[in-house]
């Protein structure tokens, strides 16, 4: 485990998949940050469907409408190379992560790879995107390096990285809080 100060996670992410031809990001909201991996063939899954519908780059992006909980129903094991939960797995009660993660590692063939705030990161039922996703924007869970450490994940802290240029951060804590630092967890499978 090594802190990082710069801001760049996705970078780094892009470094994890440089070996990856397929990749399936989990909660993958309007795509913003799916489009910007190096992947040539991107699946998106959201539970919201009009998350997908407004998706960023949609031409690029194989989108399917589906809950997380349930992905193992929907991909074979082994049957992409990597997987990403990029700002999802603290929307999920930790027993449901738990579970994601693990359905996860088994449709990996590479890697997974989570980015998710360190610790409990309060957050509003509010969608920026104002596409009524209210209810799944709401943060159930908090993660820590150990809670990845224990179950064979590598993990990188981005110092710092959630301040008030984050409007959740912003409504939350307030202009004058102490930035809260985010964990970069991947496994190899």
């Amino acid at each position: 485990m090594y802190i990082v100060n710069h801001q760049d996670f996705l970078s780094t992410i892009n470094e994890l998949l440089s070996d990856s031809h397929t990749v399936l990001d989990i909660g993958c909201g309007v795509g913003e940050t799916l489009k910007e991996f190096c992947c040539p063939i991107k699946i998106g899954v959201d539970a919201h469907r009009p998350y997908l519908e407004r998706a960023k780059y949609a031409e690029q992006l194989i989108k399917l409408n589906f809950r997380a909980e349930h992905l193992s129903e929907l991909f074979l094991p082994k049957s992409l190379d990597s997987v990403t939960l990029i700002d999802v797995i603290e929307h999920f009660e930790k027993e449901v992560a738990w579970d994601v993660l693990r359905q996860a590692e088994e449709i990996a063939a590479k890697k997974v790879i989570v980015f998710t705030p360190r610790g409990f990161f309060q957050q509003l039922d509010v969608d920026h995107y104002g596409l009524g996703g209210e209810s799944f924007q709401r943060h159930r869970s908090g993660w820590e390096v150990e809670d990845f450490q224990n179950c064979g994940y590598n993990v990188v802290i981005f110092s710092k990285f959630h301040d008030q240029k984050n409007k959740a951060f912003l409504q939350v804590y307030g202009k004058n809080a102490e930035p809260i630092d985010a964990l970069l967890a991947w496994k190899d499978c």
